[in-house]
C-alpha cells in the first residue's frame, strides 16, 4: 500500500514522513528533495526555481510523472504536496494524508529549519505557496487548498511528529485489513 504525505511548507511532512518509513520500514520518497536538488543544478535557491518552473511546466510535469512510476511499485510514502492529488486523478490506491498547521506555526518552524529570520521566513513561505498554487492550477487544474482528495487531514500545531505518525500508522492498518 502506499501513503501520500502533503502539507503546506513548514507543516511537518518531512519529519513524520521519516518516523512512518521508520517504523513501517517502507521506503520514502520526498518530491521536494527532488526539486531542491534540480534547483542546486541549476545554481538556483528554492525560490528562484520554483519562478523558473512556473515559465517551464515540464519540471513539475517530470516530477510528478516519477512518482507515479515509484507508486506503481507500492509499499512506499510519497512525500509531497501534489503527491495525493496525483494518485488520485491517475486512480491510484493509496492512503492520502494531508498536515495542516496555522501560517505562524509553520513560519516559525521553516525560519528555524532554514536559519532565516522570521520576517524573511514569512515573505519566502507566502512566495512560495503563491507559485506552488499558480504553477499546479496552471498545468493540473487543481486547487491543492481543497483536502476532498485526502483519507485523513490532522492538525499539527499542538502535536508530536511520534504522535502525528502513530494516528497515520493506526488509519494506515484499518486500511490493510479492509483489502
Amino acid at each position: 500500500m502506499i501513503i501520500t504525505l502533503g502539507g503546506l511548507p513548514g507543516s511537518g511532512k518531512t519529519t513524520v514522513a521519516r518516523i512512518l518509513a521508520d517504523k513501517l520500514k517502507m521506503e520514502y520518497i520526498n518530491a521536494g528533495d527532488i526539486f531542491r536538488n534540480l534547483a542546486a543544478k541549476k545554481g538556483m535557491t528554492l525560490e528562484e526555481f520554483g519562478f523558473f518552473a512556473e515559465r517551464n511546466p515540464n519540471i513539475d510535469k517530470a516530477i510528478d510523472k516519477k512518482l507515479l512510476e515509484i507508486a506503481r511499485r507500492d509499499n512506499v510514502i510519497l512525500e509531497g504536496r501534489l503527491a495525493g492529488i496525483m494518485l488520485e486523478l491517475a486512480d491510484v490506491e493509496a492512503l492520502k494524508v494531508w498536515l495542516d498547521a496555522p501560517l505562524e506555526v509553520r513560519v516559525d518552524r521553516v525560519s528555524g529549519r532554514d536559519e532565516k529570520s522570521t520576517e524573511a521566513a514569512l515573505a519566502d513561505t507566502q512566495m512560495r505557496e503563491k507559485s506552488e498554487w499558480d504553477r499546479y492550477y496552471n498545468i493540473y487544474h487543481v486547487d491543492i487548498r481543497d483536502l476532498d482528495v485526502y483519507n485523513l487531514v490532522i492538525q499539527t500545531k499542538d502535536r508530536t511528529p511520534d504522535d502525528i505518525a502513530d494516528e497515520i500508522i493506526g488509519k494506515f492498518e484499518e486500511a490493510q485489513k479492509g483489502k
